[in-house]
């Protein structure tokens, strides 16, 4: 250190420039890589919900079909589960044959064209229409079931990316607030730089003048 040291801050001032320099490029640095790390943690996320989204949107029309035919949709609803199960491959087969046994006993008892015919013709229909519904119902059952995991699967991504980016977003945050706390110190430092060489000023001119003093005296005059 020169003697001009004593009395500049210069040096000071210019420790604190390269300090806060550093600190910066410290802090973009770090934020650049968190900032690729969670896009990539993004993307990851995206990749892992596609399952979850495509299970949901292949059981979105069935689970509409099976709230129709419990009767959450009210009455057309229901109207559009009636047309939905008896369009089914099998329903009118089964109807037909079901009611030519009908008639095929009816005529071994020499009553086709009786009343007691068309009551257990009706009843069959009846009795047909209600376990063919049932079926229908119970088939549709379990898309239930799988909505409900299709829903909560995509909402356990979605927690663990939005906690994934809360992380991120706390370190960034941390990363700030240090590499700021550091700069802030090293600028404090340059700050006080002016009173320390004002000390070292007054300090050697006050020990050249006792030095002199000394001397002075020491010499006899």
């Amino acid at each position: 250190m020169g003697i001009f040291s004593l009395f500049s801050d210069d040096d000071a001032k210019k420790a604190a420039a390269d300090q806060t320099a550093a600190i910066q490029q410290g802090i973009a640095q770090g934020n650049s890589a968190l900032t690729a790390g969670q896009t990539t943690t993004d993307q990851l996320y995206g990749q892992a919900g596609v399952p979850f989204t495509n299970l949901s949107a292949k059981l979105s029309p069935a689970l509409g079909s099976y709230i129709d035919a419990i009767g959450g949709n009210g009455q057309a609803g229901i109207d559009r589960a009636t047309t939905a199960f008896k369009s089914m491959p099998g329903y009118q087969g089964g109807l037909t044959t079901g009611i030519d046994q009908v008639n095929r006993t009816a005529a071994a008892r020499g009553d086709v064209g009786g009343g007691n015919t068309s009551a257990d013709e009706i009843k069959f229909a009846s009795d047909y229409d209600a376990g063919k519904y049932g079926n229908y119902v119970s088939n549709l059952a379990p898309v239930l079931g799988g909505t409900t995991s299709a829903a909560a699967g995509q909402a356990g991504v979605l927690t663990s990316q939005a906690r994934t980016d809360a992380n991120y977003a706390g370190t960034k945050a941390n990363l700030a607030y240090t590499g700021n706390s550091q700069i802030g110190q090293a600028q404090a430092q340059a700050d006080l730089a002016p009173y320390q060489a004002s000390q070292n000023f007054w300090g050697a001119l006050l020990g050249t003048g006792t030095a002199i003093a000394k001397a002075y005296s020491g010499s006899g005059k």
